[in-house]
């Protein structure tokens, strides 16, 4: 123990706080930092799926990457199988804060797979997600601040309407509801080729909400192009926000720039395109303003940063898909300077089980996520929940 009379000698020299401070900081505990990922454990979970009434199921996957540090990262999703036999073995043993560098080794093994398509790519992006919740967990900082830190609210818009035939009266019905429950944006999905219905619906949902609800519609890439930029035109006294993935086919670039030049509405899709060439495909030949990449089957927050750096480059948004995965997605747009919104179902939809999934809940208050101090992705599981629905 340093005595008076030396701190006192030392302060004459200018040095007594110094002295202090390292006398305290040796007394605090040390980092809990990880050099080595020890075990990459797969839970399959079995829900419920869609109205109670219909007996549907869903399953999704929780992954965790355990270190030794005694610290694990949560993500969801991905292939079981893939994970368990050909991308777990490539972590077992490596540094976890080496992110970018496993990444590309579970990238490589991707073309294995005849190419990193969706299953694949899901699966990196799962595991991205976990090592980048035990990287924040291990250093006490949130995901968002670590990946770019760029604003710490994050708009959601309102999903999960139509996925079922609703009439028009029906659909404009949930889309006023929603409406109702503070979100401010609000999306609905068209998912039969029936061209008056999707006018229609559009047409009474706005007079439904008033011209102060921005709306958009999800046509689900049922339509060729000359459909859609016809539809496209029937919408325009609507003044619809954002039209999402309007077409499918084989010739689905040259189809985009046919819709994209018939509104003034955002042109959105990508959900299913998760690599960054494919990316830029979709923005330079098709010229779409909003990409939707999924934050799993873009690769994670690794792979996302990159998407989302080169829609920078050519001045478009980032949106990511997953209406169940707003604890995630949040995390990446509030990091971006491009980040745009992100979807939930809300609070009245059979699909918004996974806020059950948390303790305490993921919230959405007035159509925002406030984003946390909280390390990682800022969330716990409720292992009541997981062990309810746990498939062994």
């Amino acid at each position: 123990m340093t005595t008076n009379r030396t701190l006192s000698g030392l302060c004459s020299f200018g040095i007594c706080t110094a002295v202090l401070l390292g006398e305290l900081l040796a007394a605090q505990e040390p980092p809990r930092r990880a050099s080595k990922i020890t075990r990459v454990e797969t839970i399959t979970l079995r829900h419920p799926w869609g109205p109670l009434e219909d007996g549907k199921t869903r399953d999704f996957g929780l992954v965790l990457v355990h270190a030794d540090n005694g610290l694990y990262g949560i993500s969801r999703g991905g292939s079981r199988r893939l994970i368990e036999e050909e991308l777990a073995p490539l972590l077992v043993g490596q540094d976890p804060r080496r992110i970018a560098k496993l990444w590309e080794d579970m990238y490589e093994v991707a073309w294995r797979f005849r190419g990193p398509g969706r299953s694949a790519m899901g699966s990196i992006g799962a595991l991205d997600i976990a090592l980048w919740d035990l990287y924040g967990k291990s250093i006490g900082e949130p995901v968002w601040r670590l990946l770019g830190g760029y604003r710490d609210r994050v708009p959601v818009y309102a999903d999960g309407i139509g996925y079922y035939d609703q009439s028009p009266e029906e659909m404009a019905d949930l889309v006023k509801k929603h409406a109702d429950l503070g979100y401010s944006i609000v999306k609905f999905h068209t998912t039969h080729r029936d061209f008056e219905g999707a006018v229609q619906k559009v047409k009474l949902s706005r007079e439904r909400v008033g011209p102060d609800i921005q709306l958009m519609i999800d046509m689900f890439g049922m339509w060729d192009g000359p459909q859609a930029a016809s539809l496209a035109k029937q919408f325009a006294p609507y003044n619809l926000y954002l039209i999402e993935e309007p077409v499918g086919g084989d010739d689905r670039l040259a189809y985009y720039r046919m819709v994209g030049a018939s509104t003034d509405a955002l042109l959105a899709g990508g959900e299913g395109e998760g690599t960054l060439y494919g990316v830029r495909e979709l923005i330079t030949q098709g010229g779409l303003e909003v990409i939707q990449s999924d934050i799993l089957t873009g690769g994670g927050y690794t792979g996302q940063l990159r998407i989302a750096a080169l829609a920078e480059a050519h001045h478009a948004k980032v949106a990511p898909h997953g209406a169940q995965y707003p604890d995630l997605n949040c995390h990446l747009v509030a990091a971006i300077p491009n980040g745009l919104m992100i979807p939930a179902c809300p609070r009245t939809e059979p699909y918004q089980i996974w806020s059950k999934l948390y303790s305490p809940p993921l919230r959405v208050v007035g159509g925002y996520i406030q984003m946390t101090e909280k390390p990682g992705v800022g969330l716990e599981l409720d292992w009541d929940f997981v062990n309810l629905y746990r498939v062994e």
